[in-house]
């Protein structure tokens, strides 16, 4: 029985039946493991056995940590489900966020070769920033959360140095630093090509800055983007290959300027963009249909 890319499944020596778990291949162990949430490999399959425990200590399973869960955004608190099996199966007093990242990369071998890091929607503490900063030097891509306080916010511009390698960021939300940070990214990562930033308001200031530095890749779907801050953006991005902004208002996805300057990028998408007067058209028909006798109240 073949796993992964040409490995083999050894029958056992005494009967015709495939070999147990345990005794399965160590490669092919790891094959299966990337395809369980991290918390399994850390809190769960080390216990199993001495092969489940080799094959969970890896590298390989741990230089891409995507530790994002929207189902369960309090996983990493001291109250959550995660810290109630440390503490169980490896006697943890007090977990946090900051111990389980150093587990993470403690069986990467080392921080440098941790090449993607997805941060939790929140943080445990104020410090977390500058850890993943100091321990992930060679991070390639790094997606940050929502819900970052303004202190961190604050202090985004001074960690991008620390990250040299960096080629691609995703922001859940656009911080009030962005021009400060994209002005780091300019002089520190000479890699740094794509830019991802899920909501917020984009200000003729950030459309000067994302135009500062080589983009190939951008998306801004669902960001208030005015149409002259977009037309600055697409004039100066000029090694854009995609570009999206998806169900923005601002502009309307139907401009005739706006889909000119577009015409040579080879993926671009502003489908279901909207403009403030036609938003403002829109809540209005809603609230007279709210009104009106055709709403059945029950």
């Amino acid at each position: 029985m073949e796993c992964g890319a040409g490995i083999t499944m050894k029958r056992s020596a005494s009967s015709s039946s495939w070999a147990p778990w345990g005794e399965m291949e160590t490669d092919c162990l790891v094959h299966v493991f990337r395809r369980l949430p991290l918390e399994d490999i850390a809190a769960a399959a080390p216990l199993v056995c001495r092969g489940w425990r080799r094959a969970a200590s890896d590298p390989s399973l741990w230089r891409d940590l995507d530790l994002r869960c929207t189902q369960d955004v309090t996983r990493f608190m001291p109250w959550g489900a995660l810290a109630t099996a440390f503490a169980r199966r490896y006697g943890v007093a007090r977990f946090a966020f900051a111990g389980f990242l150093a587990l993470c990369l403690a069986r990467a071998g080392d921080g440098g070769s941790v090449s993607r890091l997805a941060l939790p929607p929140l943080l445990s503490s104020p410090g977390d920033l500058d850890r993943v900063a100091l321990l992930c030097p060679g991070l390639r891509r790094l997606s940050l959360p929502i819900n970052l306080s303004p202190a961190d916010e604050a202090h985004l511009p001074e960690l991008v140095p620390r990250w040299p390698k960096l080629q691609r960021l995703e922001l859940e939300s656009k911080p009030a630093s962005f021009p400060a940070m994209a002005r780091q990214l300019a002089l520190h990562c000479p890699e740094f090509s794509g830019l991802k930033i899920g909501s917020g308001s984009i200000k003729p200031e950030d459309a000067e800055a994302m135009a500062a530095f080589g983009l190939r890749s951008l998306s801004l779907d669902s960001c208030y983007l005015p149409k002259q801050q977009l037309l600055a953006i697409l004039a100066g991005c000029k090694q854009l290959v995609e570009f999206s902004a998806r169900d923005c208002v601002g502009f309307d996805e139907k401009d005739d300027e706006v889909m000119a300057r577009g015409a040579g990028i080879e993926r671009f998408d502003i489908g279901g963009s909207r403009s403030v007067e036609d938003l403002d058209e829109e809540m209005m028909l809603d609230d007279e249909l709210c009104g009106s006798s055709y709403v059945d109240v029950m």
